[in-house]
């Protein structure tokens, strides 16, 4: 276990949750953020969930035994969160627990430039990636996800997502494919129609770039 983590734990379990979630916001929040962001597509709606996962984490970090890293851990928990997210859309039913411990441990959160007009060609085409991928199934949106956007490992991904190392590897390659059919056939952005998906590339061992 980290030091860092052990930090988080050691303030939780002294009583000091408002503590716990500030250190674990520090920790993790950007990169929950990130994944959040991928997930769902728009800052608004990540930042919604990010909410929900601190809040859920405020819950469940007492459940915490200690069988995966506190890593693993915090990204299955908000992988469920993004996931779920999709379905409900709102958070009302969550709200009425958002109190002022939760809101100070949320660290500011810059808007990612959205503007395709503002952005160089590499960041462009991994904008339209990005989008493309919304278009997957759930399934192969957070492996692709997991893996070969955010730089986990195919062990770590099939832990984070409870499945078998196997089932992992097949649904990165069935991902893949399917985001080449989705880009082959002639995506388009919802408000950017008449502008290309821009260059899809791949790494020698397949990822996405």
């Amino acid at each position: 276990m980290s030091e860092e983590d052990k930090k988080i734990l050691d303030a939780y379990n002294a009583a000091d949750s408002e503590r716990a979630l500030r250190l674990f916001a520090d920790q993790y929040q950007s990169r929950l953020y990130s994944l959040a962001y991928r997930m769902l597509g728009n800052h608004d709606d990540a930042v919604d969930a990010l909410q929900d996962i601190l809040l859920q984490v405020h819950r469940s970090l007492k459940n915490f035994k200690g069988e995966a890293s506190l890593y693993t851990w915090a990204y299955r928990l908000s992988t469920n969160v993004c996931l779920n997210f999709r379905k409900k859309r709102s958070l009302s039913q969550n709200q009425v627990e958002w109190n002022d411990a939760l809101q100070s441990a949320l660290l500011p959160l810059e808007r990612p430039n959205e503007d395709p007009d503002k952005m160089c060609e590499t960041k462009y085409n991994q904008f339209l990636i990005q989008q493309a991928i919304l278009k997957l199934p759930d399934t192969q949106r957070i492996i692709l996800v997991l893996h070969d956007l955010e730089g986990l490992s195919v062990p770590d991904a099939a832990k984070i997502l409870a499945i078998p190392l196997s089932a992992a590897k097949a649904r990165l390659q069935r991902g893949r494919a399917a985001l080449r059919r989705v880009i082959s056939s002639g995506f388009v952005v919802k408000g950017m129609e008449g502008v290309g998906v821009g260059v899809y590339s791949e790494t020698e061992n397949g990822k996405i770039m």
